[in-house]
């Protein structure tokens, strides 16, 4: 009985954190140089992505409808226990499905710090016109994925 226990929760362990982490990947579909991006897998619909544009890297959540253009963000993260907020204004992609958040995180060395250090992030994306909504995220496995990201060659 004990070893059956055991087995459960080892299962429901992994099975919990193979989705609640950064991951990265390297695409090369041939229309276009290949590219190193980063983003979270949990799981769910909504995901948080990094991806280097030029000598910026964007950070956007993607996988949600907004109605509102553009719209308050704010980035919850939760570093060591203390919460750590930063306020921005976000765009949002031509099929609002996306909200481009920080168009380049380098900006706001307080903010890379943070994104590295979280064990979670909280996004509340404010749409006055449809509704608010606040989504959460593992931060597991964000500083090797952002360090992919930028120091792609």
């Amino acid at each position: 009985m004990k070893k059956l226990v055991l087995v459960l929760l080892g299962v429901i362990l992994f099975t919990t954190n193979s989705f609640a982490q950064w991951v990265s990947k390297r695409v090369n579909d041939g229309f276009s140089p290949a590219y190193t991006t980063a983003y979270t897998n949990d799981g769910k619909d909504e995901y948080l992505k990094l991806e280097k544009v030029g000598e910026k890297v964007a950070f956007y959540i993607s996988g949600l409808y907004i109605c509102d253009d553009p719209v308050n963000v704010d980035l919850l993260f939760i570093v060591n226990g203390v919460n750590k907020l930063y306020q921005t204004w976000g765009h949002v992609s031509s099929d609002n499905e996306a909200v481009f958040m920080v168009p380049n995180i380098l900006s706001d060395s307080l903010m890379v710090a943070d994104f590295k250090a979280a064990s979670r992030l909280k996004v509340r994306v404010y749409d006055h016109v449809c509704s608010t909504e606040t989504h959460e995220f593992s931060m597991s496995g964000s500083t090797a994925a952002f360090n992919a990201v930028l120091n792609q060659k």
